[in-house]
């Protein structure tokens, strides 16, 4: 299988789900997470985002080869899901001057390599008597406003009261009217985690503060994928009721099912940069330092 065509049977699972009116990156993504059974690495990014898409409720996941070593055999009629592995090679080439002399110069290159992996419970480890390991059935949850002031507090980011949220680059300033004014404070918090990522934008070099991120730019259109796929990994790592938020999620991604059929790296683009915000929000990951944050922009990045 051709990472291309792993790449396009995810995006056709989203636009599925997205015209169900779904939110398919909201399963809750904490410490069951899908990883994989035998080296126990969690699954990130992209891969995350779909093997969350499926019914299983179990969340190990490995190849067929990596089954067989271990004495298990994948069931008869089983289908595999694709994931993604980005990697990066050396190719090292010589160039000869003039005089003669050889140098070497090193380049790094990007490659994507497809594989299929199998659920556990698409195999007869039951039968075999496998021992699958433990799952922590109530894992540690974080507090939105710890989240929320740790992150700002660190940063330096200013917040403050007005009739619509948005995110200002060239101030550095949130705005989000205060949590009475929503319908309910899960509605509350899953804008603030919006705004936020919104801000790790510089921080991360997602766009540079000169960047025209206005309504109708690629910019714009990027960051708003970015920020609500970002704001749906917060809620769920905070374990606030999602349930009520996912009618409006639903109606307001609606619109992003023809960009995805237009751009089919769009969905592995978001879903990459939405997870480094949160690791960056939650103090998991720390920006590159040659990531430039920029002085001035013009305009904000609002909803």
């Amino acid at each position: 299988m051709k990472a291309a065509d792993v790449k396009a049977q995810i995006n056709e699972r989203i636009i599925k789900s997205l015209a169900e009116g779904k939110i398919p990156w909201l399963k809750p993504w904490t410490e069951n997470g899908p990883r994989n059974l035998f080296s126990g690495r969690a699954y990130t990014g992209l891969n995350r985002l779909i093997l969350g898409l499926s019914p299983y409720p179990l969340p190990f996941w490995a190849t067929y080869r990596q089954y067989l070593a271990a004495g298990l055999q994948v069931q008869f009629g089983e289908h595999g899901t694709g994931i993604i592995y980005a990697g990066r090679t050396v190719k090292t080439d010589t160039e000869r001057d003039e005089n003669g002399e050889e140098t070497e110069r090193r380049k790094q290159i990007r490659f994507l390599k497809a594989f299929v992996v199998f659920n556990i419970a698409q195999t007869d480890y039951k039968e075999k008597g496998y021992k699958i390991p433990d799952q922590k059935e109530n894992p540690h949850l974080l507090g939105c406003d710890t989240i929320i002031q740790d992150y700002t507090g660190r940063e330096s980011i200013r917040i403050a009261g007005g009739s619509r949220a948005a995110y200002s680059p060239q101030m550095d300033i949130i705005t989000c009217p205060e949590i009475g004014q929503f319908r309910t404070s899960e509605h509350y918090y899953a804008t603030m985690f919006h705004e936020c990522v919104h801000s790790t934008g510089p921080r991360l070099d997602r766009f540079k503060r000169t960047d025209p991120v206005c309504f109708g730019s690629d910019t714009y259109g990027r960051e708003e994928l970015v920020a609500e796929i970002g704001s749906a990994y917060l809620a769920a790592l905070t374990g606030i009721d999602s349930t009520a938020i996912i009618q409006n999620q639903a109606a307001y991604l609606q619109n992003w099912a023809t960009a995805i059929k237009a751009d089919a790296d769009l969905v592995m683009y978001a879903a990459g940069r939405a997870e480094k915000a949160a690791d960056f929000m939650i103090g998991a990951s720390a920006p590159d330092p040659a990531s430039a944050a920029g002085t001035e922009m013009a305009g904000g990045v609002a909803a």
